[in-house]
């Protein structure tokens, strides 16, 4: 299973200067949250752990739906927007690399935290960003 200590750099690197676009441009964050029992991420752990606002909607999904947008390259796409898709696969490849087991959470409606979360030894470990769709 990877180490926690090298997924945080490792995701922060991946990760850095990538903004996810929605109507707010926002950063990815990575964390790591400890959790001795080894086991996949379930939405009950997942919301003691991100500690959720009660009766938030929560939505799951696999995390090539949640970058399809991200990664998609069209004709007449300029050189900077071709190289952003290609920067946008090689995190998608950097997280499947690095943690097992990755799921994405995404919690509220409006203004959406989003957890792109894997296990790692010792916990789970992943990136947080903010998605606005009104």
């Amino acid at each position: 299973m990877p180490q926690a200590p090298s997924a945080i750099p490792t995701l922060q690197r991946a990760s850095a200067g990538l903004k996810f676009l929605s109507e707010t441009d926002a950063p990815f964050a990575p964390f790591f949250w400890p959790d001795a029992s080894g086991e996949q991420l379930n939405t009950q752990r997942f919301e003691q752990l991100a500690n959720t606002p009660e009766n938030a909607p929560i939505q799951t999904m696999e995390i090539d739906y949640f970058f399809r947008n991200a990664i998609k390259v069209e004709e007449g796409d300029s050189e900077w927007e071709v190289a952003e898709a290609e920067r946008y696969r090689q995190l998608v490849h950097t997280i499947k690399s690095t943690l097992e087991n990755v799921q994405v959470f995404r919690v509220g409606e409006t203004s959406i935290d989003v957890y792109i979360v894997g296990q790692v030894e010792g916990g789970y470990a992943g990136l947080r960003t903010l998605v606005v769709e009104t």
